[in-house]
């Protein structure tokens, strides 16, 4: 599998593919961003 095929959205799986990457991304940014603000909340 290559960037390119990776990001074809023709096909239904890889369309679930690419969406579920993009909801795993978002999450660890969002807990990455709570950890951050309760991280700096606690040092002060």
């Amino acid at each position: 599998m290559t960037w390119t095929t990776f990001f074809d959205l023709s096909t239904m799986a890889h369309r679930h593919l690419v969406f579920v990457y993009a909801g795993v991304l978002v999450l660890q940014l969002g807990y990455a961003g709570w950890v951050a603000r309760n991280w700096f909340r606690a040092g002060r």
